[in-house]
């Protein structure tokens, strides 16, 4: 950062003519020293790249309106709070309507008060209720940890009085053939059966997993890896053991790279963004006001990954970590389902897969400026939360599974995770030694805490 001289003579009153003549042309880098990052602090990196809310809202919609939330939150709790309940009303039902009010200010609060992030549309107010929701949902798994298996199974029933209760026993992969001619129902009955609405789930799962990656090659790889992990962990998950068509054939060759597709193609749309020809006065004529809603879903700039994985240590590393990241989210669903007695259509479920879904979205594009940017010094507060959150759905799953899951791996399991590490070491170890032959660059970077600033002292 370049800044005109600043001309001080103020701070030479009263010095020798020798010590202003030794000072003329003598330049100081002062930097500054004593930057506080406010709440809402945004780094340069994000900011550049975005419009500010302020630009595509309204002043109704973006002011933040402190005080009429505050008489509105006063007049709804005075209402519900003092409203009277019968005595022999049961505890579960109370229990759920002081957590959905509680749950209720607390969003509020972070729609609020909450700092932006990297996204704003539809509307910032969005994202900070996501983040919200996040570090709600982070202090119910820190407290279920703190309980044993039963009570954590228990505690579920206040939230749904079905739950709490074994899930029963199914088996997915009993009779694996694709002809089945005594069916009377159909000769291919088996194939029939797992043709149902999962495969939109799928993809539209693989679609929303392009959107937060943004590179094919990286959702191929999950695709794939994914079902290593399914193979490795089956004897001790049913959902997990599948017939070899339906994991390989229906889930990745059918829905994934369906999916996978589809979300290649939006990207390539969102990049490619649209010519307007014939100026901006036709846009009164022929947007319906319809479209300009459905506008505000759209992101202001788009632009798709470029992860580099091996091009350097740091890049591989980094990337194989985002892959990680997005394996335990996918295993814990299905571990804490296990685990604390969910069934698989239960709307907990939905509602989890919804807002980490979200909150992906923008913690993988801040982690991916925290890698590419080296500016970008700090975990932004949706990365750090989706951090913590699969971090504490690891520590449930590990602390309960020690209870019901003592059958050892398979052999062929073992081998095959040696022969991983074996193939990520030698990587490593490859990209170490490029990046120690290779030829140091010298980057110009710009510390936003300590831009370079030139004073010239003159007489």
């Amino acid at each position: 950062m370049k800044v005109n001289p600043i001309y001080l003579d103020s701070p030479l009153r009263g010095r020798s003519n020798s010590q202003v003549f030794s000072q003329k042309y003598t330049k100081v880098n002062i930097g500054i020293q004593t930057i506080i990052p406010p709440r809402n602090y945004i780094s340069p990196a994000i900011a550049a790249s975005h419009r500010l809310a302020l630009l595509d809202f309204p002043k109704l919609f973006y002011m933040p309106h402190t005080v009429t939330f505050l008489v509105l939150n006063l007049c709804i709790f005075l209402y519900f709070g003092l409203k009277h309940i019968e005595e022999n009303t049961p505890f579960a039902y109370q229990f759920q309507r002081g957590a959905i009010f509680t749950i209720a200010v607390f969003l509020l609060y972070s729609g609020v008060y909450f700092p932006d992030g990297a996204l704003n549309l539809p509307h910032p107010v969005c994202w900070r209720v996501l983040q919200g929701a996040a570090c709600f949902y982070c202090a119910f798994l820190i407290f279920i940890l703190m309980l044993d298996l039963d009570t954590a199974r228990q505690v579920m029933k206040y939230i749904d009085l079905r739950l709490g209760v074994p899930l029963p026993e199914k088996i997915y992969a009993g009779d694996c053939r694709l002809y089945t001619p005594e069916n009377p129902e159909s000769k291919f009955a088996n194939l029939t059966k797992a043709m149902d609405l999962y495969i939109i789930a799928h993809w539209f799962g693989w679609w929303s997993k392009m959107i937060i990656f943004r590179d094919a090659f990286i959702c191929l790889f999950l695709s794939v890896t994914f079902e290593w992990l399914e193979l490795s962990f089956k004897h001790w998950i049913p959902n997990f053991a599948e017939c070899w068509w339906d994991s390989w054939i229906l889930d990745v060759l059918l829905c994934n790279i369906v999916g996978i597709i589809l979300g290649h193609l939006t990207c390539k749309y969102l990049e490619l963004g649209a010519f307007r020809w014939f100026g901006k006065y036709k846009e009164a004529y022929y947007q319906s006001e319809l479209a300009k809603i459905f506008a505000l879903f759209s992101p202001n700039e788009w632009s798709n990954y470029k992860w580099q994985m091996f091009d350097s240590l740091s890049n591989f590393l980094g990337t194989l970590w985002a892959i990680s990241m997005s394996h335990i989210i996918d295993m814990n669903h299905f571990f804490l389902k296990y685990i604390l007695w969910i069934p698989v259509d239960h709307w907990v479920l939905l509602i989890r897969i919804l807002m980490v879904g979200f909150l992906a979205i923008v913690a993988i594009k801040e982690y991916y400026i925290f890698l590419r940017n080296k500016n970008y010094r700090r975990f932004s507060s949706a990365t750090w939360l989706y951090h913590f959150l699969l971090l504490l759905e690891m520590l449930i799953n590990y602390k309960y599974s020690m209870q019901l899951f003592n059958t050892p791996f398979p052999t062929h399991i073992k081998i095959g995770w040696r022969i991983i590490g074996l193939i990520v070491g030698v990587i490593i170890i490859i990209l170490l030694i490029k990046d120690i032959i290779k030829p140091a660059k010298k980057v110009q970077t710009f510390d936003p805490y300590n831009p370079p600033i030139d004073i010239e002292y003159i007489q």
